[in-house]
């Protein structure tokens, strides 16, 4: 699983340089601007603290924004194995707030793109190992295994 958690931290990564998503395009309009998702990711962060946002449906947007330090955070938490859980708990709220991102491009309305794609495809790769069991659950304290 390390494989595809590497492998899924570069396609993270590389996300942020492509197009993440634009608004939809309508007809006679000029067309919709394209969103990197660096920009995105910053806009969210950014608009955290306004209190506004919090009152609105874009606080479905701000919900992504978190995802990204979750995902830092969720990686140094790999370094310690008896944060299992903990990591489980910040997994599954990552998985919520893809959903909320979702929910907020269907209200907005918003079309993701490849960046957004790859940006999931990424943290998907990265969250695995833990979604499938591979990380040992320890309810006890280290030491030898019972015979």
């Amino acid at each position: 699983m390390q494989t595809a958690r590497i492998a899924g931290f570069f396609v993270y990564v590389a996300a942020f340089f492509l197009p993440a998503c634009r608004q939809v395009a309508t007809p006679g309009a000029l067309p919709p601007e394209v969103y990197r998702g660096w920009f995105r990711a910053w806009i969210t962060l950014m608009n955290t603290f306004s209190r506004d946002v919090w009152h609105s449906k874009d606080f479905l947007a701000i919900l992504s924004g978190w995802i990204n330090p979750l995902i830092l955070f969720y990686l140094v938490f790999l370094i310690r194995p008896r944060l299992v859980w903990t990591r489980r708990i910040m997994g599954g709220a990552i998985v919520a707030f893809m959903a909320a991102t979702w929910i907020y491009f269907a209200l907005v309305p918003m079309v993701p793109l490849i960046g957004h794609v790859l940006w999931i495809a990424g943290i998907l790769m990265m969250l695995a190992g833990g979604a499938f069991g591979h990380e040992p659950l320890e309810f006890n304290a280290p030491g030898p295994a019972p015979q």
